[in-house]
């Protein structure tokens, strides 16, 4: 009785160590912005006020803080991951281990209105999916110019035979899609093409990260071309040299904790002629004008020779390396923007970014970020004169936040 009672007293005296421990860590350790491992920025301590307070958003907001800034979070989170798939579970924080270590976000934290974003939800809400299409539609009937609606699909609805997980809900987002998108908008559905290329063993979607590969984001590319009649204008995918970088690990892969899985490779196509473009990173300020008044006006506040900013690919965030990340307005101009090409308006998330390579061969390029709250694409459409709109926003996009319901 002696030897049990002091073995629990050790043990508590244990847990309470390692609770205590933490607790400190806690305490000392500075906070962080942002997760190079998760490619992410990290919540940090909410502003107090009454009205966050009487309407949930600050408590749900610190629970994200205390998450974010555990101590040892990824180590946590790693170990996790090895304990679930010793156990025989092939999922771990809300991301699923599948066949030749295949991952695929399955859970997302779900737009459902302004004031309330619900977490780890497998579904969507068509509602919320309706007002982006709504908005879209409204646009896209108005454009003066031809317009292209690229929606691409998530992983987990690609790639669903690597977890023989249900394509239900995947199938009836694309039938919403399908259905309420107008002609005008020219919707490309890609689910089709991509899920039947990755049965076949096509490497369109990367393992670890939610992107498609720069193969994926060319049978893109030639759809792109095909819908607006340009199919004679292709280019063949022996035009290409094909440049592979080793040791990339995606944001899917940290957010599991399988950290066993191994790296895979990206690839860089290139066409020569890279050197004959130009990327700009562009800002607005206000400055004061003639008459005293301030004035918004736009600068470059980086530029650099072609599309790809290689500084990137020695960091773990490689896929970066496109466009030199997410900034929110770009052009990709070939020789000055002199040449007289037609002018592409790219309204996106990220995976437009591997798109570049290929869409900048036949028109010069303005990109601008929708996450940023771009909302007056036709002013963009006027202000740089463009003469076609391309939109490219993924359904993790779609579902998670209504920055597309903003669009005019």
């Amino acid at each position: 009785m002696k030897f049990n009672r002091i073995i629990n007293i050790t043990t508590s005296a244990l847990f309470a160590a390692i609770i205590f421990a933490f607790a400190v860590a806690f305490v000392i350790v500075p906070d962080s912005d942002f997760s190079e491992e998760e490619n992410r920025s990290l919540t940090t301590f909410p502003k107090f006020t009454w009205e966050a307070l009487l309407d949930g958003s600050f408590s749900s907001k610190i629970n994200e803080y205390f998450a974010d800034q555990f101590p040892a979070r990824n180590s946590l989170v790693g170990i996790k991951g090895v304990t679930e798939t010793a156990f025989g579970k092939g999922e771990n924080n809300g991301v699923l281990l599948g066949k030749d270590g295949q991952l695929a976000v399955r859970l997302f934290t779900i737009f459902k209105s302004r004031l309330e974003r619900v977490a780890d939800m497998d579904y969507f809400v068509p509602e919320t999916v309706t007002l982006s299409v709504d908005a879209l539609n409204a646009w896209a009937k108005s454009s003066t110019v031809p317009v292209a609606t690229i929606l691409p699909p998530r992983t987990v609805d690609v790639a669903a035979s690597a977890f023989s997980y249900p394509t239900e809900i995947s199938d009836s987002l694309q039938t919403l899609l399908a259905e309420t998108i107008v002609p005008e908008a020219n919707y490309i559905d890609l689910l089709p093409m991509m899920r039947e290329k990755y049965d076949a063993g096509e490497y369109v979607y990367l393992r670890t990260d939610h992107h498609w590969t720069t193969y994926g984001a060319y049978i893109a590319y030639t759809e792109l071309m095909k819908s607006w009649g340009l199919e004679a204008d292709i280019l063949p995918m022996d035009a290409f040299s094909v440049e592979t970088v080793e040791n990339f690990y995606g944001t899917t892969w940290s957010k599991s904790g399988y950290k066993f899985i191994e790296p895979e490779t990206l690839e860089v196509w290139t066409a020569g002629n890279e050197d004959r473009f130009t990327t700009s990173c562009i800002s607005e300020k206000q400055v004061k004008g003639d008459d005293g008044k301030p004035v918004a006006v736009k600068e470059a506040y980086k530029t650099f020779s072609g599309w790809l900013d290689r500084s990137f690919l020695d960091q773990k965030d490689k896929y970066g390396a496109f466009l030199s990340g997410t900034h929110n307005e770009q052009t990709v101009f070939l020789d000055g923007g002199d040449t007289g090409r037609e002018r592409l308006l790219i309204v996106k998330d990220s995976f437009a970014h591997t798109m570049v390579p290929f869409l900048a061969q036949h028109f010069d390029l303005v990109i601008i970020n929708l996450a940023a709250k771009v909302a007056n694409i036709t002013d963009y459409v006027e202000e740089y004169g463009c003469d076609r709109v391309v939109v490219v926003y993924n359904w993790a996009n779609l579902i998670e936040n209504n920055n597309m319901a903003a669009v005019q």
